[in-house]
């Protein structure tokens, strides 16, 4: 099972037709797929050991496993197989979720999983709609409550696309911001119906006061311009959309605000190594966020055409010392420095390939660590934030990537 789906990758890449090819893409963004296999198996109670570990899934393989950061080591006794299209893991009060989002008929299992951090057992779930494809969660500070991004699907034309707010003590939706209702919308704002929300970001420091930013890949049976959303927080009701910013193509869950400086958000341009655009790198200013003056939020944007070290299919943007970020891209998994206070590439041919998502832990000693290989069979590389170099590349024996993975101490 698992050799055949690291295998999966390769082969659409290599021999996919042109349907093939877009279900991969699709598949790649979290879209849900019409096809594909549905396994239930029945799994004993892991028993993950006390101490900092890193809990990865593999979004392919659909498989949790923990990594010991004491031991620097990955525990195989703790693989443990998840429901499909798998996104995560969280932790929150001493409890593992992660996100469900496709089942083989198309509909969608649709579902927020709890689950034991240290016996990996799921413990509830709250369902949501069919074709709603749960994509990311926010657990907002210091509450029980956390936000779901449901980024819709072309099943149903989108008829569920908006956030969840979840009460996480019982497990249950207490409000709904609908993004097909134009009566959420800021004023002015004329962009059309806000499609697949991927991402959700805190920020503490937003000039509205504490605020969450989101951003919709606004795909909708095809590429268009996305929107990055400046949301207000309102405990447990419904969040408040503040403002609605332009985007490029394609915009994707890298995202990353810079210490007293711009949010920076990477613009894939729908793939250009399958006829998609050439992709960017948007730096925006805050401060302009809600400020009722249209276009002057982008501080600056980096692409192909201004620089030809850009690689074409960037996928995220992270923060990897002071003033410097790295770009990362998908399928050549390239690399690129950005110098933050100049706001410019700094390409360094010598750093390894990384697909990333970047993940900085505490325990036992601060580190860096990334995603690997791709839609290959996933790994766990460890990274020397000083220099770049690859320090220890771990296979996680959990199929086939791409990678999520979140510190925690089980006690």
């Amino acid at each position: 099972m698992r050799a055949a789906w690291a295998g999966l990758g390769l082969v659409l890449l290599l021999g996919a037709c042109e349907g093939d090819l877009e279900r991969l893409l699709e598949q790649a963004e979290g879209r849900p797929a019409a096809d594909g296999a549905t396994d239930v198996v029945e799994q004993a109670p892991a028993a993950v050991p006390a101490g900092p570990h890193l809990y990865c899934i593999t979004n392919l393989g659909k498989t949790i496993v923990a990594f010991s950061l004491e031991r620097q080591q990955v525990l195989a006794a703790t693989r443990r197989y998840l429901w499909p299209d798998p996104v995560g893991p969280w932790f929150a009060d001493g409890t593992g979720f992660y996100l469900s989002r496709v089942a083989s008929d198309g509909s969608g299992l649709n579902a927020l999983v709890e689950f034991h951090p240290r016996t990996l057992v799921e413990r509830r779930r709250l369902n949501f709609p069919p074709n709603s494809n749960p994509a990311a969660l926010l657990v907002l500070p210091g509450e029980t409550l956390a936000w779901v991004a449901l980024k819709g699907s072309t099943f149903d034309n989108f008829a569920t696309d908006g956030i969840a707010v979840v009460d996480l003590a019982n497990l249950a939706q207490v409000a709904y911001l609908d993004l097909n209702d134009p009566a959420v919308y800021p004023p002015g704002y004329t962009g059309g119906t806000l499609t697949s929300l991927l991402a959700l970001v805190w920020d503490d420091a937003c000039a509205l006061g504490p605020c969450v930013y989101g951003v919709a890949n606004n795909w909708r049976s095809g590429l268009r311009p996305g929107w990055l959303l400046v949301l207000e927080p309102t405990g447990a009701a419904a969040p408040v959309l503040r403002d609605a910013v332009p985007l490029g193509q394609s915009p994707v869950e890298g995202l990353f605000r810079e210490p007293g400086g711009p949010l920076w958000v990477v613009n894939n341009g729908g793939f250009a190594d399958f006829g998609g655009a050439p992709g960017s790198l948007q730096a925006l200013d805050p401060a302009a966020f809600a400020d009722g003056v249209a276009g002057n939020e982008t501080l600056a944007l980096l692409d192909a055409g201004s620089d030809p070290g850009f690689p074409p299919d960037p996928t995220g943007v992270f923060a990897v010392s002071a003033g410097t970020a790295w770009l990362t891209s998908y399928p050549d998994d390239r690399v690129v420095p950005v110098d933050l206070a100049a706001r410019a590439l700094a390409p360094d041919p010598a750093l390894p390939r990384v697909t990333g998502p970047l993940v900085r832990t505490a325990a036992p000693a601060p580190a860096l660590y990334g995603g690997l290989g791709g839609l290959g069979p996933a790994r766990l590389g460890r990274i020397d934030p000083a220099t770049g170099a690859l320090l220890a590349d771990h296979d996680l024996g959990a199929g086939a990537g791409t990678v999520g993975c979140a510190e925690y101490d089980v006690p």
